[in-house]
């Protein structure tokens, strides 16, 4: 006979299947906010841990958290699909200005302040697009990447972006999503 394992029943089923987030434009609502230092030159850079804001996607990224956290309860990472970073200094500082402006619009009454702790639970739009990258074993495969925060009225109806491919130089939002993930010790649920 099997004996039943230990958290058993607290533990959350997956029967297979899997809704993938479509590219195109989405509400989004920040979960987590940090001043972080960009790998390539060190250069000052904010990272945004979201999550999906209404809809049928609504909690996406934080659900893949939850699944996370049962596999791997000590190293669960929040998505990294649900992390944008935006280098804040030089050539990507009119990047960041924008950024800001379309998070405050979609925010109204509330302005930015320089104190990113207060990010935390604010809205914006998001863009996204498929994005082909090698995994560990070297196969290409096709995930999602947020490549610019707009705001939230009007989202839904932006142009569908084209995937990147790999071997792309890829203009855009920048540092997209690189590596990485927010540990679970820097989420806070």
């Amino acid at each position: 006979m099997i004996t039943k394992p230990m958290g058993w029943d607290e533990a959350v089923a997956n029967d297979g299947t899997f809704k993938k987030l479509p590219a195109g434009g989405h509400a989004c609502v920040i979960v987590q906010a940090r001043l972080t230092k960009s790998k390539s030159k060190g250069e000052d850079m904010l990272e945004l841990a979201f999550d999906i804001d209404g809809g049928e996607y609504n909690g996406y990224f934080g659900e893949q958290y939850v699944r996370n956290q049962q596999n791997y309860p000590d190293d669960a990472k929040w998505p990294n699909g649900g992390v944008y970073r935006q280098v804040l200094v030089g050539n990507s500082m009119s990047n960041a200005k924008g950024m800001f402006l379309n998070i405050e619009k979609s925010n109204p009454g509330w302005n930015w302040n320089w104190d990113e702790t207060e990010l935390k639970g604010k809205k914006f739009g998001g863009v996204f697009r498929e994005e082909q990258y090698r995994n560990a074993k070297g196969e290409p495969k096709m995930r999602i990447a947020c490549i610019a925060v707009r705001p939230v009225e009007g989202i839904t109806e932006v142009a569908v972006p084209e995937p990147k491919l790999l071997g792309d130089t890829g203009v855009g939002a920048g540092y997209g999503n690189y590596g990485g993930g927010l540990s679970s010790e820097e989420i806070p649920f």
